[in-house]
């Protein structure tokens, strides 16, 4: 049940929770699979070949432990640009990575020591999921409602939730509306972890927001992967599910950060915050 029912009263109530954001390795790919070329803003702006980082964020609440959000890239990628994914599909599909050793998200917490208590997944495409195979199985994961998981043999996949029974799924009808992002749930009840549904990258994709004492933070996942994304208003590319729904999530991330300027957005694959 929901602590808070306005943006207002969220903010006015900072909870002890802290965020961190990791990159766990570089992936090169066309930006038309990032932004999307066909918009009205996008006309002058040719495809490419990019370079963005993968991104892992750990949250740690002083109370209730710590999370991730995301996985990132498997130690693999260190040796192999394509990392575990296998398949006829991926060489001609998949972007390549490079890694530097010991920067997966696994290597990284057990230097620092960190026991993490459960894993939320923005969504749920290979370089949000492939550092799940170094990471403690014994935890819950949890994704949004009807999220996909694509993971085709022979053709394009990764074995990520290998030995896995179950994922824990968000379900939004239970939330509250809090404009203008939309429904929301109050992860550990009391006002310092937020899912936010925002279908349109993917058809189960969602936004974070972590309510700290020190910093307000919108983990935006891909709905918005780079501060340029933020700046030219032009919504994700074609590797997103709904590009019009993508347009309007990205739409309404801005109208949320015009409302609301404090608010620090951290992007899926930008090392820059805003």
């Amino acid at each position: 049940e929901a602590s808070y029912h306005s943006w207002d009263d969220i903010l006015s109530h900072p909870q002890p929770i802290t965020i961190r954001t990791y990159s766990t390795g570089m992936m090169t790919t066309l930006l038309s699979g990032i932004v999307n070329l066909e918009h009205s803003q996008a006309q002058d702006i040719q495809d490419e070949l990019v370079q963005y980082p993968v991104n892992v964020n750990l949250i740690q609440h002083q109370e209730l432990g710590s999370y991730l959000i995301d996985a990132g890239l498997d130690a693999s990628y260190v040796h192999n640009p394509l990392g575990s994914m296998k398949g006829i599909m991926v060489k001609g599909r998949l972007g390549r990575a490079t890694q530097e050793p010991n920067s997966d998200i696994a290597t990284i917490l057990d230097r620092e020591k960190i026991r993490i208590k459960g894993v939320f997944l923005t969504h749920m495409h290979f370089d949000h999921t492939a550092g799940i195979l170094d990471l403690p199985k014994d935890v819950p994961y949890i994704v949004g409602k009807d999220e996909l998981y694509i993971n085709f043999r022979f053709f394009m996949h990764g074995d990520h939730l290998a030995g896995f029974d179950e994922l824990h799924e968000i379900d939004f009808t239970t939330g509250v509306d809090l404009p203008p992002l939309g429904k929301s749930v109050d992860v550990f009840g009391d006002g310092s972890l937020w899912a936010i549904s925002s279908s349109g990258h993917s058809k189960g994709h969602v936004l974070y927001f972590i309510n700290g004492i020190e910093d307000r933070v919108l983990v935006t996942g891909d709905a918005c992967n780079t501060q340029y994304q933020f700046d030219s208003g032009i919504g994700p590319g074609t590797y997103s599910s709904d590009l019009e729904q993508a347009q309007v999530v990205l739409d309404r991330i801005i109208a949320f950060k015009q409302q609301y300027p404090e608010v620090k957005l951290v992007y899926g694959h930008d090392l820059q915050t805003h």
